[in-house]
C-alpha cells in the first residue's frame, strides 16, 4: 500500500520511549537524556511524542540526529536523508484533555459511541503560532510536527484537518431567495496557519514563513498516521521528496490573485494518511 511504512508488528509506545533513552545514552547525549527524563516526569505525552517522531524518522531512513541545544533550545532533530538533503524537525504535542474539550469527544473510548464532534483547528493553529519563532533563522528547511496521542486522535488529525489548517474553517454563504445551488463556500482565513488577508482586505498574503511544512501526527497504540502541509512561500522551501511516504497538502497556485483558493495533494498516497508502525530505535 503506497504511503505506508510496513513493519510486521508495531511495538508499544513504552518500548519506543525506552529505545530512545538507550539511543541518547549510547550516543552520549547525557544532557538531552536528563532533559528528556524531566519532560517524561512533567508531561509524559510530550516526551513520548518526541521519541515516537524520532523513531518514525529513523524507520523512514531520514537519518535523524539530535539538534536541540540544551541551553538555548531550537528544533529537536536534524535529518539528513541524503548527502544533499537536510531538514530540521520540531515536535510539539497537543493535550488529550484539551482536544477532548474542544472536540466534544470523551477523553477515553469506552464503547461504540456515535454523534457529532468538532475539529480542533484553533488548537492546531495555536501550536503553529507558538513554534514559529523557535524555527526562525536556520539555513535548512524547518518542519513542525504537531502530534496528538489520544483514543480519538484519528478522528481529529487527518486529511480534512490539514485542509482546515491551511485555509481555515469554511462557511457557507447563501442569499435568501437564491436557488440552493447558488450557495458558495468562503473562508476568512482566521484559523489558517500560513495565510491571512492583506491590509487592503482584497489580497491574500502569507506569514509564519519560518515554518517550511507542518506534519500532523495521530499517535495511537502501535502506529502513527501522518499528513503534511506545505507553506506556499517559506523562508526555506521543504521538498516532499525528502520524506516521500507522507501526502502533503499545498496550494495549487501562488500567489492568489483572484481570491479563489485551490489546494491539491502531492506525494505519498493521495487518498489516505501515511501509516508508520512504531519500531524500536536501533
Amino acid at each position: 500500500m503506497a504511503g505506508t511504512a510496513f513493519h510486521p508488528r508495531g511495538v508499544s509506545i513504552d518500548q519506543v520511549v525506552d529505545s530512545y533513552r538507550t539511543f541518547l545514552s549510547r550516543n552520549r547525549y547525557y544532557l538531552h537524556l536528563e532533559l528528556f527524563e524531566r519532560r517524561s516526569n512533567s508531561d509524559r505525552y510530550a516526551a513520548a511524542a518526541e521519541a515516537v517522531l524520532f523513531s518514525i524518522l529513523w524507520s523512514a531512513k531520514a537519518r535523524p540526529d539530535i539538534f536541540e541545544d540544551p541551553s538555548t533550545g531550537g528544533p529537536d532533530f536534524l535529518c539528513r536523508p541524503s548527502k544533499s538533503e537536510t531538514f530540521l524537525v520540531e515536535v510539539t504535542s497537543l493535550q488529550a484533555r484539551a482536544a477532548s474539550r474542544r472536540s466534544g469527544l470523551p477523553e477515553k473510548m469506552t464503547g461504540s459511541g456515535g454523534g457529532a464532534f468538532a475539529l480542533i483547528t484553533p488548537a492546531l493553529n495555536n501550536a503553529a503560532a507558538s513554534k514559529a519563532a523557535q524555527l526562525a533563522g536556520h539555513p535548512h528547511p524547518r518542519v513542525l510536527a504537531i502530534t496528538l496521542s489520544y483514543d480519538f486522535a484519528g478522528l481529529l488529525i487527518h486529511r480534512l484537518a490539514a485542509e482546515r489548517l491551511l485555509v481555515s474553517d469554511p462557511v457557507i454563504r447563501h442569499t435568501l431567495g437564491e436557488p440552493a445551488d447558488r450557495a458558495a463556500q468562503f473562508t476568512d482565513l482566521r484559523r489558517s496557519a500560513f495565510l491571512r488577508p492583506g491590509k487592503s482586505g482584497r489580497e491574500i498574503i502569507c506569514y509564519r514563513r519560518s515554518i517550511s511544512a507542518i506534519l500532523l501526527v495521530a499517535i495511537s497504540g502501535a502506529r502513527s498516521d501522518m499528513v503534511g502541509i506545505l507553506h506556499p512561500e517559506p523562508a526555506v522551501p521543504f521538498s516532499p521528496s525528502v520524506f516521500p511516504l507522507v501526502p502533503y497538502l499545498r496550494l495549487k497556485n501562488w500567489p492568489i490573485l483572484d481570491g479563489r483558493i485551490a489546494t491539491e495533494w502531492v506525494g505519498g498516497d493521495e487518498n489516505q494518511e501515511a501509516t508508520f508502525w512504531h519500531t524500536k530505535i536501533a
